[in-house]
């Protein structure tokens, strides 16, 4: 056991000494869980929203979930109502806690809402409120104020075409509406991300249909706080193009997408520079690789690069489905290494962020990996490009209090040669072993008590999972130690 505390604390210590902390941990229960976003706090821990069917209250609900600089579960707690609340982005300011921003079909006054849920620091609901009218809202990203109210970017079919219109809604720090905005024509048009790049203004990015063309473009909005709008631009050339997220460099505004040129199958990423004023500086497309899309941007450390996010379905991606690929590349586009996420199902990106010690950390979800579900994944890349090891890291999503786990026994933790497990509750009848990559090392029928000898397994972190019928599945990291 001391052996294995100073290991620990040797790791930790280097890799907070040298800011070259990566982690890769999948985090899941028995339900479908989908991480769409993430910010930093003070202490470089990390809070995590989305999506999750694993709670057990209503259809689906949004989740905060704490990790700690490591990775490693602290806390969390869920929120909504009996059908479908999504959170989508997660925003904090110390001392008064956080927001929650996403959709919800459990209240409102239509199919789906805008849905914002103020929460305190312990993690404690505090209130909720829907924005939008007889059609569907859905928020796709959100951005704080000065004065900690929050601007929700996404669309709406609220209107006489039921085409998608690009809607926003402003709130102050109560959540009060200050006002809303809702801008298109008669294709489908929608705001995907918004970024603040100064105290008081932020630029917005989606689609524009344009009707004289017939055609898709980029679409970007330069507006304050209050509403104003100083600017609005299209972008891209031939074929249907959109921005689906951006970042401030040097103070130009880099935006990623993709365009659809209508040459066969082929979905191809692009990449936009315009300045602060909306003139367009550049424009790159990475033609021929088949189904891609930039999906995310983020800038990071101090450099002027960039790391970002693809999304690609084509001869190089897994059988099932999409993969991801976050790459970094300097501008003008020099690429300088990738990560890549890849399973057997469809891998779907939320967010990403540049984090305090020069790395980025992003959040999305893997499919099968664990439960044969969906699964929120984490991927923290340090400074310097230094990537974590690519197998994944079980964890759990919803927490397992001392309540549901006290007719259960696991002893000794930490183990070197057999864990008992016993209960009184007969429900438990199948009993599980994983390692930390996920890979399932043993199966066997259970019957209130059991030995697992676990003497040919290497030192390291494994979770030991209980099924049954009429039960869920609970599921207990543990610790092989010699």
């Amino acid at each position: 056991m001391h052996k294995l505390l100073l290991l620990i604390a040797i790791l930790s210590i280097s890799a907070l000494g040298f800011g070259q902390i990566a982690f890769y941990k999948v985090f899941s229960n028995n339900g479908a869980d989908f991480g769409q976003g993430i910010v930093q706090l003070p202490d470089s821990s990390y809070v995590i929203t989305g999506s999750s069917s694993s709670f057990d209250e209503g259809s689906s609900q949004a989740f905060l979930l704490k990790i700690d600089s490591l990775g490693n579960y602290v806390w969390s707690n869920h929120y909504g109502g009996q059908e479908i609340e999504s959170g989508r982005r997660v925003l904090y300011r110390e001392n008064y806690g956080f927001l929650i921003s996403g959709f919800t079909n459990s209240s409102g006054n239509g199919g789906f809402d805008f849905y914002l849920a103020k929460v305190d620091e312990n993690a404690n609901l505090e209130w909720e409120k829907t924005y939008g009218n007889a059609g569907w809202e859905k928020v796709h990203d959100a951005a704080l104020t000065i004065d900690t109210g929050v601007i929700m970017v996404g669309e709406t079919s609220s209107n006489e075409t039921d085409n998608l219109d690009i809607y926003l809604v402003c709130t102050n720090s109560a959540g009060d509406t200050l006002w809303t905005k809702t801008i298109g024509g008669v294709g489908d048009d929608y705001a995907s991300s918004i970024k603040q790049y100064d105290d008081s203004t932020f630029v917005v990015g989606g689609r524009m249909y344009l009707s004289d063309s017939l055609q898709t473009k980029g679409y970007l909005m330069y507006l304050k706080d209050d509403g104003t709008v100083l600017w609005e631009n299209t972008y891209g050339v031939n074929g249907d193009f959109w921005i689906n997220d951006l970042c401030f460099e040097n103070n130009e505004i880099v935006s990623v997408g993709g365009a659809d040129r209508h040459l066969g199958d082929s979905l191809d990423p692009a990449y936009f520079r315009a300045d602060m004023s909306g003139v367009q500086q550049s424009l790159s497309v990475n033609a021929g690789l088949g189904q891609r899309d930039n999906r995310l941007v983020t800038r990071f450390g101090s450099s002027n690069g960039v790391y970002i996010v693809v999304r690609f379905d084509d001869q190089w991606a897994s059988p099932g489905g999409s993969d991801i690929l976050i790459s970094r590349w300097n501008i003008p586009l020099n690429w300088q290494g990738d990560f890549i996420m890849y399973h057997d199902e469809p891998d779907v990106e939320g967010q990403i962020i540049r984090t305090s010690d020069g790395g980025v950390i992003f959040v999305g979800y893997v499919t099968g990996t664990v439960s044969g579900g969906h699964e929120l994944a984490v991927v923290k890349i340090g400074a310097g490009d230094t990537y974590p090891a690519y197998p994944e890291v079980i964890e759990t999503l919803v927490d397992v209090s001392e309540e549901q786990i006290s007719d259960l026994l696991f002893y000794p933790n930490p183990v070197s040669d057999e864990l008992s497990i016993r209960t009184e509750n007969a429900s438990y009848t199948e009993v599980r072993l994983y390692d930390a990559q996920g890979t399932q090392l043993f199966e066997d029928e259970f019957s209130f008590q059991k030995q697992v000898d676990i003497r040919q397994m290497a030192e390291g972190y494994y979770i030991v999972e209980m099924r049954g019928a009429s039960v869920l599945p609970v599921r207990k990291k543990i610790v092989v130690c010699r």
